[in-house]
């Protein structure tokens, strides 16, 4: 921060300082520096004409008093005077040398410009300052600049600029006849490269051997020569070597690239005749500044080498830039691994492109980013595509990718042949490698999802990782680091290659053999590890490995192997449940419980059909009401064996739920939860938490998941017991228990997000905004839902989607903006009223908790906040639902969220002048325990609306009767309703 400036007018920390003497003082010891100046220099910088009659004394008043105006350490005594006592940052003309020298350094040269001005003249300044001129005014305002320079050394010290100083000014010269050779301009406009351009600039100027690496059709010589056109070198020479097949003929391509002409040497041969051209291109490099560009060096890359590392050597101003697929490997070398283009940039690209091809083109934003993030970000590749517009749509072109190499063909005339196709691209590529790497880079083509080295040696062989780093230095696999460690992926477009080529040798069968073999051991260590104190590592590990496994598992259900389904599903089943990804699990619950009911289970893997038929059963139940019958008959046929604890208290909690009643339900678990045995009654409590809560009693609710969190083994990893602590944090919530609310949240929290489990964690996290919220404290509640809003899938109907749309509004409406309030209530109805995930594969009909909610809240909010009229329709339509729920009476309805709607419809009655009738719905909307955790659902604002005589007549009425016992008394009281 700067805090003294001398550059405007002297001033301390934005302010100037008064005194013509204070601001001569501070402008000589800005001057002087770090070292400051002595009392006798002091005295003569400010009074250069007449000095006072005691200069000490006069000097020490004028120090005071810039202390006083400014701060007491910002000037302090040395042995012979004073010096300032602030740090380089803190004084403006000291701050500017090295900001202008680290922007210069990268390239930023305008910016530069503003800070070397003011940073002194010394040579390294100097050297910075006329190379940012020549970038930003010219090469002739530089040459002016140096001249100026020399000239003003000359008169004041008599020398001449220092060698560097002198060698930029030849190579000022030069450039300003700057030769170019063998560099060509786009013939169109280079897209997504932006970040790419500005760090290559900075390595060619900063490097002496530069590589740009990367896949075949990245784009890595357009660069090239877009660099060799804005490079600072006077001198640039651009060679292709796509056409030396030999390392005899490198040398000679480049000395007749740069003019070296071949004739003295004809009558040598072999060695001796390269090195007189290395020689002679040597000679001809000579000491100018230059910067040599080596294009498509990797069939001959180790002549290459050989030859950059000898030029480097030779020549004292040479750069050399090289574009290839494996890197050089010389201890000079700075290798830029040339990225994908991000999807933005593909879809930029594919516009562009497309529309060139056919003027008018209707592009669909969605349609094409399902197009373009298949095309793995080359550019060629999307390039291809997009000239397919000229004949087919975006989504004839998508269907046609399962082609690739057959649709992307016939590019641009202009193009290298090796360009013409994508199959050529690749192609180039395979005719590089040995037979060893063939065969690893043709069963590595069975990963869609990447892999580890231990799957890469499942099916490649104890060499895997030999062959990984050969394919690696070929572009060809592309490494990668995450919590689960080093992982490894072919880009898409050579997956494909890689597997036409395992099916053309006939090594298909064998190979996705040996990766099915990996991945089912892969599950069954997972189940092990997954109820253990490893469970987060195990977490990342599966996640990792999940596309794989799907696709193992995919396969298995096409065949006979009731084992190797148990174990996969029983794994990826725990992960979906642990993450939070439910609809997995429920897409294929039947497919799965239909092969585990119809095919031999084999001995060593019965627990993980255990498992596997838990998760199929509790889903069915939980998303649809039912269990699926062949999972039930199958788990009541296996029973809960004599396996692990936590194994067999599943089993024996869901066999009791599955195909009862909610009643029946209700008397098992009560049951269950006094078992003898602590895992059976833990997990029993982990349901009763739920089955209570949802019942509207939440009391037993929060009992259950303290007792469950009490018997809970840790040894069965942290899942479990974050998960019954986010319950009780809602709970907390429910009771208004704010401290409880935040202790439970901040417990559980971290658990959550260590396991991935995202919509939890961000559900978990909502509580947090909604105490803020409670507590009056907004600025906190909006940092909160902000946070939450911008997180990627957080915001849905099982994540924090109903606080974040809701706690928005009532923040609105709380700071008083009751228009903004009830355009965001309108919005959250909107929003989520609309089909969910959940429609593909379970009926919506409009009476989800996560719908009739909000509508609940809206009403609520527009009563309390003077907006009732108008709102008729609004409670109409709420009225007709909460008619139909209590009338249908689904066990499983949400009761705390049917007691919010009935509050709501209370509250609106109140208003319209019924105060008896919004009495009695009160009464019955607190005995259905509604949820309050929005503050236009806590009906304490309510009750003072309606008649106190009613209401306690009414809350007399319901006595100690639950949801379930005021049916017919609360139907009743809604068919009489207006």
């Amino acid at each position: 921060m700067i805090r003294l400036g001398v550059f405007d007018g002297v001033t301390w920390e934005g302010r100037a300082v008064p005194g013509e003497r204070n601001q001569a003082l501070f402008r000589a010891l800005v001057e002087a520096g770090a070292r400051g100046l002595s009392t006798e220099a002091l005295a003569d910088e400010l009074w250069p004409d007449e000095q006072p009659v005691d200069p000490h004394k006069a000097l020490q008043v004028v120090v005071s008093r810039a202390r006083s105006a400014t701060s007491a350490g910002v000037i302090e005594r040395t042995a012979t005077g004073y010096r300032l006592g602030l740090e380089q940052s803190e004084v403006d003309v000291w701050a500017a040398r090295p900001e202008g020298l680290r922007l210069a350094a990268e390239g930023k040269y305008a910016d530069a410009l503003v800070h070397l001005a003011r940073a002194g003249s010394d040579d390294e300044v100097m050297l910075a300052r006329l190379r940012a001129i020549a970038e930003t005014r010219g090469v002739p305002a530089a040459l002016e600049a140096y001249d100026a320079y020399r000239e003003e050394l000359a008169d004041r010290l008599g020398v001449d600029p220092a060698p560097a100083l002198q060698q930029l000014h030849a190579e000022l010269l030069q450039r300003d006849r700057p030769v170019r050779t063998g560099v060509g301009f786009d013939p169109d406009p280079l897209i997504g490269r932006t970040d790419d351009i500005a760090a290559l600039q900075t390595l060619v100027r900063t490097a002496r051997v530069v590589s740009i690496v990367g896949a075949g059709g990245l784009g890595k010589t357009r660069l090239a020569h877009l660099l060799g056109r804005t490079a600072e070198q006077p001198v640039v020479h651009f060679v292709a070597l796509a056409s030396v097949t030999s390392g005899d003929g490198v040398a000679v391509e480049v000395a007749d690239a740069i003019g070296v002409q071949g004739s003295l040497t004809a009558h040598l041969v072999g060695p001796a005749r390269t090195a007189d051209v290395i020689d002679r291109t040597v000679e001809a490099l000579g000491s100018v500044p230059s910067l040599l560009i080596l294009d498509n060096c990797e069939q001959v890359v180790d002549a290459v080498a050989d030859l950059v590392s000898v030029l480097i050597r030779r020549t004292p101003h040479l750069t050399v830039l090289t574009t290839t697929r494996a890197p050089l490997g010389l201890s000079a070398e700075r290798v830029y691994l040339l990225p994908e283009l991000s999807l933005q940039d593909g879809l930029a690209l594919f516009r562009e492109r497309a529309a060139a091809a056919r003027p008018g083109v209707v592009l669909e934003d969605d349609r094409i980013a399902a197009l373009v993030q298949r095309l793995d970000g080359l550019p060629l590749a999307v390039e291809l595509a997009a000239a397919k517009v000229r004949a087919m749509s975006v989504d004839e072109i998508e269907r046609r990718l399962d082609n690739r190499f057959s649709l992307l063909r016939g590019g641009s005339r202009d193009a290298p042949e090796r360009h013409q196709t994508l199959l050529a691209v690749i192609d180039w590529s395979w005719n590089l490698l040995d037979e060893r790497e063939r065969r690893a880079l043709r069963r590595l083509s069975v990963f869609r999802a990447g892999f580890a080295l231990s799957g890469a040696e499942a099916v490649v062989g104890p060499e895997a990782l030999e062959r990984i780093e050969e394919l690696a230095a070929q572009s060809l696999v592309v490494v990668t680091e995450s919590v689960a460690g080093i992982r490894y992926r072919l880009l898409e477009t050579v997956r494909e290659f890689g597997r036409m080529q395992l099916v053309d040798a006939g090594d298909d069968a064998d190979a996705d053999a040996a990766m099915s073999a990996w991945a089912t051991s892969v599950a069954a260590e997972a189940i092990e590890h997954f109820y253990s104190p490893d469970q987060i590592a195990e977490v990342d590990r599966v996640r990792a490995e999940e596309g794989n496994l799907v696709e193992v598992l995919r396969r298995a259900l096409d065949g006979e192997d009731a084992g190797q389904v148990a174990l996969l599903f029983g794994a990826l089943s725990i992960f979906w449940s642990i993450e939070g990804s439910h609809l997995k699990i429920i897409n294929v619950a039947d497919q799965i419980s239909e092969h585990l009911s119809t095919h031999a289970i084999p001995e060593q893997a019965t627990d993980a059909a255990r498992l596997s038929l838990v998760a199929a059963i509790s889903h069915g139940m939980i998303f649809t009401g039912t269990a699926i019958p062949a999972a039930s008959a199958q788990l009541e046929a296996l029973g809960p064996g004599e396996g692990r604890p936590i194994v067999r208290a599943n089993v024996t909690v869901v066999l009791a739920l599955a195909g009862a009643d909610r009643a029946d339900q209700i008397r098992a678990i009560e049951t269950l939860l006094d078992d003898a045995d602590p895992e059976i009654a833990g997990v029993a409590g982990f349901w009763a938490s739920q089955a209570f809560e949802n019942a509207g009693d939440i009391e037993r609710s929060r009992q259950a998941a303290e007792r469950a969190l009490s018997l809970v083994d840790p040894a069965d990893g942290p899942w479990m017991p974050a998960m019954l602590t986010a319950h009780l944090a809602g709970i907390a919530l429910q009771y208004g228990d704010w401290a409880d609310a935040r202790r439970y949240v901040e417990e559980a929290h971290p658990t959550l997000v260590a396991v991935g489990a995202a919509e939890d964690a961000a559900q978990l996290r909502s509580v947090l905004a909604l105490v803020a919220l409670r507590e009056g404290d907004l600025d906190d509640a909006d940092r909160i839902l902000d946070e939450l809003a911008a997180e990627e899938g957080s915001t849905s109907v099982f994540g924090a989607g109903i606080a974040v749309l809701c706690g928005r509004a009532e923040v609105l409406l709380a700071r008083g903006d009751v228009d903004g309030g009830m355009s965001a209530y309108d919005r959250a109805v909107r929003v989520l009223g609309a089909p969910t995930t959940l429609s593909s594969l379970v009926d919506q009909d409009g009476f989800e908790p996560w719908v009739i909610f909000p509508r609940a809240a809206a009403l609520a909010a527009r009563v309390r906040h003077g907006r009732f009229d108008g709102s008729a329709a609004e409670r109409d339509e709420l009225l007709a639902k909460v008619r139909h729920l209590v009338a249908d009476d689904d066990p499983f309805m949400d009761r705390p969220i049917l007691g919010s709607s009935i509050a709501a419809l209370g509250a609106w009655e109140a208003a319209a002048g019924n105060t008896a009738v919004g009495a009695c719905l009160i009464a019955y909307a607190e005995a259905f325990s509604l949820n309050r955790m929005l503050p236009s659902l806590d009906p304490a604002w309510g009750v003072p609306m309606v008649d106190p005589a009613a209401l306690t007549e009414a809350r007399a009425a319901v006595g100690g009767r639950n949801a379930d016992e005021l049916r017919d008394a609360v139907i009743t009281a809604l068919a009489e309703l207006a």
